[in-house]
């Protein structure tokens, strides 16, 4: 009985979520004249602002990935009390909402003579200690005796991560490539603080600024930017159902 009461909750919630998204995308198809047709072949700011949120989401994704895996597995590996301390500032950080590291942000980058170029949005963003600390915590589950197996072959650390590292956190990697899409491609805040060239603005900032444009434009351009979200998701759908709640393999 507790599960079904369970279940019935969880299924209250998503339709209270899917309510808005499934209004808009009504909307946007009742006035595709007004709306998808005049944003695809008159509204040009929209192709810029869409691909600069292309453009940061992938970089951003492909560095995260580079840096969290051999940044948590230090971690793991070196325990010591600075490093134990650094894993705990992490956690701090990541607790601390954006209101409080934005000022800091803003005041680095201007020393670094980085604001108003992409790279204000790209690297604070790569170093988000979030996603360390959640492969971190994921880590503590691997089967160690691996990684001490391949000691005795190599003393390359590289081959020791993509071999024993990689191949049993790749659920804990899909999962931070979906929040990772996602925290990239709705960024917001960041944008409008950092940069002045439009030119260099995604588009969730293009949403935003509603009075520049018609009010059927503004839906039609959030129906496509819900749509990458969406491909993600399904994407990695089967795959992480398999790993982490049967732990099956998926080829």
């Amino acid at each position: 009985m507790k599960k079904y009461i369970v279940l019935l909750l969880v299924a209250f919630l998503a339709v209270i979520f899917a309510i808005p998204i499934f209004f808009t995308f009504i909307y946007s198809f009742k006035n595709f004249e007004k709306g998808f047709k005049e944003l695809l072949s008159n509204c040009f700011p929209f192709y810029t602002a869409f691909w600069n949120s292309v453009i940061y989401t992938s970089i951003i994704l492909i560095f995260q990935i580079l840096i969290i895996i051999p940044t948590a597995f230090a971690f793991m590996e070196l325990k010591t009390k600075l490093v134990n301390f650094i894993f705990v500032f992490y956690m701090i950080l990541m607790m601390m909402p954006l209101q409080v590291t934005i000022l800091p942000t803003y005041i680095g980058l201007r020393d670094l003579n980085l604001l108003d170029t992409r790279y204000s949005i790209i690297i604070p963003m790569i170093f988000s200690p979030m996603y360390v600390v959640l492969m971190r915590q994921y880590l503590n589950n691997i089967n160690t005796s691996i990684i001490d197996a391949l000691r005795l072959e190599t003393n390359s650390i590289i081959h020791i991560i993509t071999s024993g590292v990689i191949p049993q956190v790749k659920p804990c990697i899909l999962a931070t490539t979906i929040l990772s899409i996602s925290e990239s491609w709705n960024i917001l805040e960041q944008p409008m603080l950092f940069i002045k060239d439009e030119k260099l603005m995604p588009l969730t900032v293009f949403i935003h600024n509603i009075q520049n444009y018609g009010h059927e434009i503004t839906i039609a351009s959030s129906v496509i930017s819900i749509i990458p979200m969406i491909i993600a998701y399904n994407f990695f759908k089967d795959y992480l159902v398999k790993q982490i709640i049967t732990g099956e393999t998926y080829e």
